[in-house]
């Protein structure tokens, strides 16, 4: 018999003894009894989840982005809206030059993509390798496995 019915079974007997419907001691429904059930094995500990961020809050690097100094840009999305005020998405993607900058701890000019956010940064900070230095390990991007 199921837990749930054997549950129900033992209520309606209770029910029956407070108001007297024994016939001489015995009931008058019988309800066949089954042993009862093993324990149940034990949960295993809960893991707590690391709260994410919404996806509209982050802001991910596209692949692009890990191939030079993007200064933090990246590809936006919107609608183009015609003049009849028919919607069509679009794309607008960084402005992305190919420069040779010179690098005063090599030495030589390296040629690399860069967006001219990052070349008017570089201006500031005084030169590529001020610009680096100054750079949060994060904003580098992951370093290459040996």
């Amino acid at each position: 018999m199921h837990p749930t019915l054997q549950l129900f079974a033992k209520k309606i007997r209770e029910q029956h003894v407070k108001r007297g419907l024994f016939a001489s001691g015995r009931l008058k429904y019988l309800y066949p009894k089954s042993d009862p059930l093993p324990d149940p094995p034990p949960k295993p500990p809960k893991i707590k989840k690391v709260k994410k961020e919404p996806p509209w809050m982050v802001q991910q690097t596209y692949k692009q982005a890990l191939t030079g100094l993007y200064a933090g840009k990246h590809i936006q999305y919107g609608n183009q809206i015609s003049e009849f005020g028919n919607k069509s998405r679009r794309t607008w993607r960084p402005n992305v030059q190919k420069v040779k900058l010179y690098s005063e701890a090599l030495n030589d000019k390296i040629p690399i993509k860069v967006t001219p956010l990052a070349l008017k940064i570089m201006d500031r900070k005084g030169g590529l390798d001020k610009y680096l230095l100054s750079m949060r390990d994060k904003d580098l991007g992951e370093p290459i496995p040996e």
